[in-house]
């Protein structure tokens, strides 16, 4: 059967449901987010999703064959780790593997090597434009492209343009069609009759691509396919859409800019059609969806990818087994600690905790989700809304409203008033300025006559001594009252939260985090965030699990909390005794210069400065300590040059991120302590022991574990392809509306992370690994949250990232089809010798 002339609109509507569900969210560039590219075909495996995207798109999910073949030749990946690998390769893909040897998968590697597949050698569906452009004559996929860019940056422009699109208010589709229905660009380029075309459309853009589709043919069973290549020709701009429909789902609101989206994109493809460019010989699918993959290549580099992450695990399990060893050989000596910190899982968060572990045996450390589980809102000084400090799988449960506030910690409302007066005049002068800056009529004389001034900024920059120029909070607030801005808990009638609502927050984090007893003298609730100049990617440099921000506004609001007399006493009827001489404190990491900034340090009380003094000097130490580690990746021997990056307009390396990531340990710090492990490590503390009815486990694997799986398949997918999957040079990058970035002045938006992010112009500085998950937990528990809930079922079973468990003492892996397994990790290369290879 045939589309052409018969597709009824509710057979359509399941299949343009499929289509636009292939397509992940990528958030704007004020909250950007890492995002698991493939966040919507994980109920499907890894290696069909590969073949799909290779017949759909120029896009790869594997890297290079000559890059395992290194591997292999440098020792990095054992013997073992390949038999273990082909094992797995067997259990998980029977069918492709029932006949492969080790020696056979090798030579068809070697093979590939000598002859890597072109990008679109694979391709089995096109787009009419792309189809077109075939041979070498045209360039159209290009010019829709860059059209389709042109109205969606005007439509969604965040304020970096002066001249707003007329038709913002309305939906995407319909906006679009008053514009091209009078735009003569595209006839101008030769597409007689589009305007024609455009205005004849259905305003409902599904009615509309029904109507579009009738003017093809295609296989009935490859129209999913198009429509998808028709979304993924536009990629970017795709998953921004995306986005907003999510969030537009997720406030219980429908969205069809996704689909409207679409039917721009194909109205193009049919304009060409109807100019006469395509003549119905030319090819837009083949007969079969994945006739063209070379099944045998494929087979034999995803058993590198396998062995490659067999041979990680091995060295990690050989790490913490080495640790255990030498901790039971150790007498412990049990005395109160002068401070618990509480840091970020972030990957970046492991080496300063080592380090601080290192420089005082007084100071212990635990991993939380840096939100610190408070889903909130925190609304600026002046503002009526303010960012989302949650994971963006979540909603803010409740607002927190910045204010100054008193010696007391009370809020004197008309005080904060003449505030937040003062920072709206110190707003409207810049958004003045920055008209007079950017106008038609003052744009030369502007330069002409104020060019100058700015000179002593632009040698401030050159020199790397710039700063952060965006309006911030303290604006408006004279510098005596700044160190007394900050959250206003507990006033109600300022965004505050009532006193049992605290309670239930502060027993939540105490439960979650298995802090529930022998509390140090200071407990520190530390969030991360990063410092960077001239960077549009810097919200990925800060708290993911705060959506994109620093993790600042949250630890001061749990500190607070557990400070609060009232919650203290609601705790201790829950069984929960925190001493009257434990005082929570809250801080924030600096992920770029490595130092920790404490907050609220006033309200503390005098009899804690000496524990305070030294906690400082401890924390001083630790951050040289970690910049001088983090120093051998830089490349940068002198540690304080590691600093000044961070204030460098031109450095397009200012830290690594999370680049390298590559494990997340659930259990206790015990498991991990002392264990060097680079940086590369996701550290959530958990003790099953606390957590009778497995709820926090529950919540772990639902979340920050979904949430860690998606870091790592944005640098993997950046990794492997960032082409498609990453957004490229960042020297060339141009920010369009505050959304995104475009490489040069045209073309798609880009999604993932720059090259310079992933690789340091030498060698791979993230290495493209599948999330290994340990958890020290009974196999049964976890078990059963697997079975409770399919997306994490997906992830296991789909082979997204891979589960490990450690029960009583036992290793213990999953793999998919064969269940759990006891893991018997070989280790044929020191620890020492291993991390030499690898840096």
């Amino acid at each position: 059967m045939n589309f052409k002339n018969s597709i009824s609109i509710e057979e359509l509507r399941p299949l343009i449901q499929y289509a636009t569900g292939v397509i992940a969210p990528v958030w704007p560039l004020e909250d950007y987010v890492a995002v698991n590219p493939f966040v919507g075909q994980t109920a499907q495996q890894f290696l069909e999703v590969r073949n799909q995207t290779r017949a759909i798109r120029p896009a790869e999910m594997l890297m290079p064959a000559s890059y395992y073949i290194e591997q292999f030749d440098r020792g990095l990946v054992s013997a073992e780790d390949r038999s273990a690998a082909l094992k797995q390769c067997l259990s998980e893909y029977p069918d492709i593997y029932e006949r492969s040897t080790i020696e056979e998968l090798d030579s068809t590697l070697e093979h590939a090597a000598q002859s890597p597949l072109l990008p679109s050698s694979e391709r089995s569906i096109w787009t009419i434009a792309e189809s077109i452009d075939g041979d070498g004559q045209s360039e159209w996929s290009s010019l829709i492209v860059n059209e389709l860019s042109r109205h969606c940056s005007a439509h969604f422009d965040r304020g970096q343009s002066i001249w707003a699109s007329p038709f913002r208010s309305q939906e995407l589709f319909a906006a679009w069609k008053k514009i091209a229905a009078i735009d003569l660009r595209m006839e101008r380029f030769g597409v007689a009759g589009f305007r024609s075309l455009v205005a004849s459309l259905p305003s409902d853009p599904v009615e509309a691509i029904a109507k579009l589709l009738s003017e093809i043919e295609l296989p009935s069973d490859r129209l999913s396919d198009f429509l998808i290549c028709q979304l993924q020709s536009i990629a970017g701009w795709s998953a921004l859409v995306r986005y907003r429909v999510r969030a537009s789902e997720m406030s219980g609101q429908s969205n069809n800019e996704l689909i409207g989206l679409l039917a721009m994109r194909l109205t193009y493809d049919i304009g060409l059609v109807k100019a006469g460019f395509f003549d119905g010989r030319r090819q837009l699918c083949t007969t079969e969806r994945f006739a063209a993959i070379d099944h045998q290549t494929t087979a034999a580099r995803y058993f590198g990818q396998v062995a490659s992450e067999a041979a990680f695990r091995r060295n990690v399990i050989g790490k913490l087994r080495a640790t255990a060893n030498e901790k039971s050989n150790v007498e412990t000596v049990s005395t109160r600690k002068l401070a618990q910190m509480v840091f970020c899982i972030d990957v970046r968060s492991e080496i300063i905790r080592r380090s601080l572990e290192s420089v005082s045996s007084r100071i212990a450390t635990y991993g939380f989700a840096g939100f610190f589980g408070l889903a909130l809102e925190y609304v600026p000084l002046g503002e009526k809304t303010g960012a989302a400090q949650c994971p963006v799988l979540l909603k803010p449960a409740f607002s927190i409203h910045e204010k100054v506030r008193q010696a007391d910690g009370s809020i004197d409302a008309s005080i904060n008033s003449g505030f937040e007066q003062e920072r709206l005049i110190v707003r409207a002068r810049r958004q003045l300025w920055k008209l007079f800056q950017y106008s038609a009529v003052s744009s030369f004389s502007f330069v002409e006559s104020i060019g100058l001034s700015y000179f002593a900024s632009l040698l401030r920059d050159t020199f790397g001594y710039s700063t952060d120029r965006t309006i911030t909070s303290l604006d408006g607030v004279p510098t005596s009252q700044q160190d007394r801005l900050g959250p206003a808990i507990h006033a109600c009638e300022h965004g505050g939260l009532a006193t049992n609502q605290q309670i239930e927050m502060a027993q939540a984090i105490l439960r979650n985090l298995g802090l529930t007893n022998e509390f140090a003298s200071l407990v520190v609730m530390c969030g991360h965030a990063s410092q960077t100049v001239n960077n549009p990617y810097r919200a990925g440099l800060d708290c993911g699990a705060c959506g994109g921000h620093s993790g600042q506004s949250n630890a001061r609001v749990a500190a607070g909390i557990l400070n609060n007399p009232h919650v203290r006493a609601g705790l201790l009827q829950r069984g929960i005794e925190i001493p009257a001489d434990t005082w929570f404190l809250a801080a924030v990491h600096n992920t770029t210069i490595d130092e920790i900034d404490f907050f609220d340090v006033e309200l503390m009380p005098e009899s804690l400065q000496a524990a305070f003094d030294q906690l400082q000097s401890d924390t001083r130490q630790a951050g040289r300590l970690t910049r001088i580690e983090r120093g051998t990746r830089l490349r940068e021997a002198n540690e304080s040059k590691i600093a000044n990056r961070s204030r460098d307009w031109s450095e397009v390396r200012p830290e690594w991120g999370l680049a390298g990531n590559a494990a997340f340990i659930v259990a206790p710090r015990e498991r991990t302590l002392g264990a060097k492990l680079d940086g590369r490590t996701f550290m959530h503390s958990y003790d099953f022991r606390q957590d009778k009815e497995f709820k926090v486990l529950e919540l772990i694997m639902t979340a920050p574990m979904v949430v860690t799986n998606w870091i790592n398949l944005q640098y993997y997918a950046s990794t492997v392809d960032n082409r498609a999957f990453g957004s490229g040079n960042k020297t060339i990058h141009n920010v369009v509306g505050q959304l995104g970035v475009l490489q040069g002045n045209g073309g798609d938006l880009m999604t993932g992370l720059p090259w310079q992010s992933v690789h340091d112009g030498v060698k791979f500085q993230h290495e493209p690994l599948r999330l290994t998950v340990l958890i020290e937990a009974p196999i049964e528990a976890i078990d059963q949250i697997v079975a409770k809930h399919q997306l994490v079922a997906d992830l296991v079973n789909n082979g997204w990232l891979y589960l490990m468990a450690i029960e009583d003492e036992q290793e213990l892996i999953y793999v998919p089809g064969t269940g759990w397994t006891e893991y018997d990790a070989v280790a044929t290369l020191e620890n020492e010798e291993f991390d030499a290879l690898t840096v």
